[in-house]
């Protein structure tokens, strides 16, 4: 990708009682040679039509997003399974370095559409475990999503995805709530996303989630690289 091509904005990750930043996610930010944004959803869905690409793209964007973090916090990066799967052993293994030496760093394994991807997300779970990283499993709740029990139990962090707060009628409330029971028993973190609103921190308190993220919080962004 060429040189101010893409930027990286650090969205703050917030311990949800005392409204304090513990951390950031890591989010890939796009543009057109002419300067107007590209939204990311649609630059990352183009990649996937080319695997090997995507796998060289997303080597780059975690080469930048690890150099600059901001200092003496956690950070949260997101790893697509398929461009892991369509790596170079090389590349791989210096996706892994940049991870390992990256201080605090939580990775997370994005939700896949299919029952193939899954199984390739499961495996990528397994090996960044093995590799002594802490892992998130990304979007629990969402329509399309797919988990195994096997990165369940391996996982460190719970991110719910954003649409539930929209939808979150007694019965889905219940199954949120056992999770985050679940979570808690077993030593994992739980996440709420897309919190826009004080009613959503209301609720993200309400339930139990030990951190929470979204456009309430977009003053506390940290951007580099535009």
């Amino acid at each position: 990708m060429g040189a101010g091509r893409y930027w990286t904005e650090y969205e703050p990750v917030i311990e949800p009682r005392s409204v304090t930043v513990v951390g950031y996610e890591a989010l890939a930010r796009f543009r057109k040679p002419d300067g107007s944004p590209v939204p990311a959803s649609s630059m990352f869905a183009l990649l996937h039509a080319d695997p090997a690409l995507l796998a060289r793209v997303e080597l780059e964007l975690k080469r930048h997003q690890i150099e600059n973090r901001p200092a003496d916090t956690e950070l949260f990066v997101n790893l697509d399974p398929d461009s892991w799967f369509h790596s170079k052993p090389a590349d791989a293994g210096e996706l892994l370095g940049l991870l390992k030496r990256g201080g605090r760093t939580v990775v997370e394994v994005i939700e896949n559409m299919d029952a193939a991807d899954a199984l390739v997300g499961r495996d990528l779970v397994t090996t960044l475990k093995a590799r002594g990283l802490s892992v998130a499993l990304d979007d629990l709740g969402a329509t399309n999503g797919l988990f195994s029990f096997e990165a369940l139990e391996q996982a460190d962090v719970f991110k719910f995805e954003r649409s539930f707060l929209r939808r979150l009628g007694d019965r889905r409330k219940a199954i949120v709530q056992a999770f985050v029971r679940m979570a808690h028993e077993t030593g994992a973190r739980t996440v709420m996303e897309g919190v826009e609103t004080e009613a959503d921190l209301d609720l993200a308190v309400a339930l139990e989630m030990d951190l929470v993220q979204g456009h309430l919080f977009r003053d506390r962004s940290v951007v580099v690289g535009r």
